[in-house]
């Protein structure tokens, strides 16, 4: 139970992490929003091209640290050292890249400043995960959690000053620059009190050697940040090449990444929970692959019905979910929410197909499912974009991640065992699709209290047609005391 207990306590440090971040910058965008409209655009594209060329600099040696530094901590001190260096290396050349970038794409001058300023501190960042990194090889993820925190409360709310005493948008990149800088101050303190000291002195062949296995790693995580970043850079230089302005593209990309900042919250919310199952469904596989199928089986069940009616009623209420949080010059993007929000239904469904194909040392097909769903989101986002902009990318995006999940089910359903879909899917779709017809016979009515009537009849239904019952409950709670 004490490795139960760790898992679980390191997870939720990490669920923590990630929804706080995901959090701090929806509530930092609405602030953009309300008094930099037309520059949000700008601030977020910022962000993507720098999240997508920073890929050099990650180029999977986080990953594969915490792999080699877990099972013999010996190795930290020399490891941490070395992966610093390699990074100083990768994200110089990343910058590089960046300056070519700005040569030719030759923006305004403000624009030119907020991607320099957010490529340096995504340089920073890639040195505060090396830190994060070690700290995760020594299952001591609270301690990622703290700095993060702290780093969050300091950007968000200096930046939220600055915007309320009337500064732009370069004060604002500054701002997240300086968080950046001191993150890694903090990652850096705290690792070299609890964890380890950084060796002296680099091994350059060492370092190389690791560069080398780091390999396989890194291109899995290219084909997760293209996913996830190459759209708004794909959106605005098409915007761009097409005869747009600058304006043009920031608006355009603006709407996109409202819109995807918001949905992106709710996609992570699975990520977390398949991490606290790995584990158990890593016991269970090596123990019983039936009571492996059987958990897996009742998951999907579970996290499909929770999923698919924030999907169905974010498509019908999107307009006044956005003119909730956001100006009234932001409605636009109400159409992107509804393209995009779809993906939640999907993530939901697919929670815990990685971890099984992990414990049957299948993770390498994985690798395959994201690539095909990255390939999928380049030609979408390249055929969709000169057509429909910002909706464009979001089509793309959601086909994408529906790719994905599709190729990694079928994976799971051909090399591990098959889950009864018809199960999983059909009571939750009916229940849904009674839920849908409730909404559009409505007549207009407030938000909540629509969700709360949505929400209502949804789950009146998915009990009336039997979907999860207390055998499932129990049986579900039975397996997963045994897996513990």
């Amino acid at each position: 139970m004490g490795l139960v207990r760790n898992v679980a306590r390191n997870s939720l440090a990490m669920g923590t992490v990630q929804i706080a971040s995901q959090l701090s910058t929806f509530v930092l965008s609405i602030f953009l929003t309300m008094y930099l409209p037309e520059q949000y655009g700008t601030y977020t594209y910022a962000f993507s091209l720098s999240a997508l060329v920073f890929i050099l600099a990650d180029f999977g040696l986080g990953f594969q640290m915490v792999v080699e530094v877990a099972p013999d901590h010996r190795r930290a001190s020399q490891h941490l050292t070395n992966t610093i260096f390699l990074r100083g290396l990768l994200g110089a050349a990343a910058l590089v890249v960046t300056f070519i970038i700005i040569a030719v794409d030759q923006p305004p001058q403000q624009v030119a400043f907020a991607i320099l300023i957010i490529a340096l501190s995504t340089a920073f960042n890639w040195i505060t995960m090396t830190f994060n990194s070690i700290l995760t090889a020594f299952e001591s993820m609270h301690y990622v959690m703290y700095t993060n925190l702290v780093e969050r409360v300091f950007t968000v709310s200096a930046a939220i000053a600055m915007l309320a005493l009337g500064f732009g948008l370069e004060a604002v990149v500054l701002v997240v620059l300086a968080g950046s800088v001191l993150n890694v101050a903090l990652s850096y303190l705290v690792t070299r009190r609890f964890v380890c000291v950084p060796a002296r002195k680099v091994d350059v062949k060492g370092a190389f050697s690791q560069l080398k296995r780091a390999t396989p790693y890194a291109l899995s995580g290219l084909m997760q940040t293209s996913l996830y970043s190459l759209n708004a850079v794909l959106l605005w230089q098409i915007v761009l090449r097409m005869g747009g302005t600058t304006l043009d593209a920031s608006v355009t990309t603006g709407y996109y990444t409202l819109a995807f900042n918001m949905v992106v919250v709710l996609v992570s919310v699975p990520t977390i929970l398949m991490t606290a199952l790995l584990p158990v469904i890593s016991r269970l596989y090596h123990s019983s692959t039936d009571l492996a199928k059987l958990t897996q089986q009742k998951t999907m069940k579970y996290m499909f019905a929770l999923g698919l009616p924030i999907a169905i009623g974010g498509m019908f209420l999107a307009p006044d979910i956005i003119l909730l949080f956001y100006p009234d010059e932001f409605a636009p993007a109400a159409d992107v929410f509804r393209v995009l929000i779809l993906s939640v239904a999907v993530s939901f469904f697919g929670v815990g197909i990685g971890s099984v194909l992990a414990s049957a040392s299948l993770i390498r097909l994985s690798t395959v499912a994201a690539g095909i769903g990255a390939l999928v989101n380049v030609v979408l986002c390249l055929a969709l974009i000169p057509m429909f902009r910002e909706i464009g990318a979001a089509m793309a995006f959601t086909a994408a991640f529906f790719t994905v999940s599709a190729v990694a089910l079928f994976f799971m359903s051909t090399r591990v065992f098959r889950v009864n879909l018809a199960d999983i899917l059909l009571k939750p779709i009916v229940a849904a699709s009674g839920m849908a017809v409730v909404l559009l016979v409505l007549p207009e009515l407030n938000l909540f209290l629509s969700i709360a009537i949505g929400a209502g009849v949804y789950f009146f239904l998915l009990f009336a047609v039997r979907a999860i019952d207390k055998e499932d409950r129990e049986i579900l709670v039975r397996i997963l005391n045994k897996g513990a």
